[in-house]
C-alpha cells in the first residue's frame, strides 16, 4: 500500500470559536503544580501491560532532525539543519517509447538527487520548502494583540524521502494541565510535493508522559454537526494564488491559537466524566465498531489484540495520572497512545516503520481513527 494513498481531504472554513466553545459544557481548569513521578495505578488492571515500551519518545522527534538552538528561533538554519534546503521544479512528462509529451501533466523533481516526487496537474504550483519556513518567520511578526505567541522550532524532517516536508515548533505559554496530566502544544507546517497534499498549518498536543500526539479541536463545525473535530489548522491548495492564500493563513494565526482554548475546555469536561466499564465498552464500539455475527476468525483475533493492549494502557501508569485517571478523558488518551505507538501500520517495500506510524498517525487512517475517538468522547460527554 502506497503510504501517501489515505491522506484525509481539507477541512471546511473555520466559524467564531463561540459556537464551538457552546457545544463543550463549561467546566473548572484545575492547574495543581506538576509531580515529576506518576502515581501508582488505582484500578484493577485487566492484563499485564507486557510488552508494552518503557516512556515514550516524541515521535515527531524520533522520524525528523532535533535543532539547535540557533536553529529554534531562525528558520535559515533551521531548514539547512533539518536537511531540507533543496528545492523542487516542474519538468516535462514524455512517453517511455515515442518521447511524445503527455498533455496537462508534469512531475515535480527534487534538486538535490533528481529524484521523482510526484505528478501533478497544469495549475499546480510548486510551493518550496524555504517557503514552509518563511512561515515562521513571519508568523513571528503577529503581535500578541492578533493572537500571535512566542514560539520555538524544535525538530523538522521529511517524509518518503521528500514527497511530506514539516516542521514542528513548540508554543510554551499554550501547555494545557489537568492537576498533574500535562500536554504541551506545537503548530506544525506541513507541506507535500506529490500533487495531492496540502499545505497545512495547524495547533498539535503532545502528552508529556506518553507522548500521544492529538491534533487540537479546530474551531469550526462541519456540515450538520455542531462538535468540534480533531484535524484543525488550515489548509491550502497549490494553485498559482498560493502565496495569497498563506499570507491569509498567517493573518489568521490568532484563530488557530484560539482551538487551544476549545481543547482545553473539552479535556476539562471529559476528565470531569467517570470512566466505567459500560461507558468504556460504549467508547470503544463507536470508535471501532461492534463485531458481527459473521466476523471471521482473523477479525476476532485482531480485536481481540487490541482490547487487550487498550486495556493494559488504561492500567498503566500512563493513564493513572492524577486529574485524568479512571475518566473519559483516560479513555481517549489511552485510544490515541495505542494508535500513535502499538497499532499495527503497513508500509511499502523497504520503508521505514517509525515513518509510516508517524505519517498514519498525522494525516493517515490512525488520524482519522483519533478523530472519531474525539467525537465518540464528546458525544458520550454530552
Amino acid at each position: 500500500m502506497d503510504l501517501f494513498s489515505d491522506i484525509l481531504p481539507p477541512l471546511p472554513a473555520p466559524v467564531p470559536i463561540s459556537t464551538v466553545v457552546d457545544a463543550v459544557a463549561p467546566t473548572l481548569v484545575r492547574t495543581p503544580s506538576l509531580h515529576p513521578e506518576s502515581p501508582k495505578p488505582s484500578r484493577a488492571p485487566h492484563t499485564a501491560r507486557l510488552g508494552l515500551p518503557p516512556p515514550r519518545q516524541n515521535p515527531w522527534q524520533r522520524i525528523g532532525r532535533a535543532l539547535s538552538p540557533a536553529a529554534a528561533t531562525d528558520p535559515a538554519v533551521a531548514i539547512r539543519e533539518a536537511g531540507l534546503d533543496w528545492t523542487v521544479s516542474r519538468v516535462d512528462l514524455r512517453t517511455a517509447d515515442s518521447l511524445d509529451p503527455v498533455p496537462d501533466f508534469a512531475a515535480i523533481r527534487k534538486s538535490n538527487d533528481g529524484r521523482i516526487l510526484g505528478v501533478v496537474g497544469p495549475d499546480y504550483e510548486p510551493f518550496q520548502n524555504a517557503g514552509m519556513f518563511q512561515v515562521f518567520t513571519d508568523l513571528a511578526q503577529v503581535s500578541r494583540d492578533d493572537g500571535g505567541m512566542p514560539f520555538t522550532i524544535e525538530t523538522a524532517g521529511a517524509f518518503n524521502g521528500g514527497k511530506v516536508v514539516w516542521a514542528l515548533a513548540h508554543l510554551p505559554e499554550l501547555g494545557i494541565r489537568i492537576s498533574e496530566d500535562v500536554s504541551n502544544t506545537y503548530l506544525l507546517v506541513s507541506n507535500g510535493h506529490t500533487g495531492n497534499k496540502t499545505l497545512v498549518i495547524c495547533p498539535t498536543t503532545i502528552r508529556v508522559i506518553c507522548r500521544n500526539t492529538l491534533a487540537m479541536a479546530e474551531a469550526q463545525a462541519r456540515h450538520n454537526r455542531s462538535k468540534p473535530g480533531l484535524a484543525g489548522g488550515f489548509t491550502i491548495k497549490h494553485l498559482p494564488s498560493i502565496h495569497e492564500s498563506v499570507n491569509q493563513a498567517k493573518n489568521a494565526f490568532a484563530t488557530v491559537i484560539r482551538d487551544h482554548a476549545v481543547t482545553k475546555a473539552a479535556w476539562n469536561r471529559l476528565a470531569d466524566v467517570p470512566l466505567n466499564r459500560k461507558l468504556e465498552h460504549e467508547f470503544m464500539a463507536q470508535v471501532f465498531g461492534r463485531p458481527g455475527p459473521d466476523e471471521s476468525d482473523r477479525a476476532r483475533a485482531l480485536r481481540k489484540s487490541r482490547e487487550e493492549r487498550i486495556a493494559a494502557i488504561l492500567a498503566s501508569p500512563t493513564s493513572q495520572v492524577k486529574g485524568t485517571k479512571d475518566s473519559l478523558l483516560s479513555a481517549l488518551f489511552a485510544c490515541t497512545e495505542w494508535a500513535d505507538h502499538d497499532r499495527m501500520t503497513r508500509t511499502t517495500d523497504g520503508g521505514n516503520a517509525d515513518e509510516a506510524r508517524l505519517f498514519s498517525a498525522a494525516f493517515g487512517s490512525a488520524a482519522a481513527l483519533k478523530e472519531r475517538a474525539w467525537t465518540a468522547a464528546l458525544d458520550l460527554a454530552a
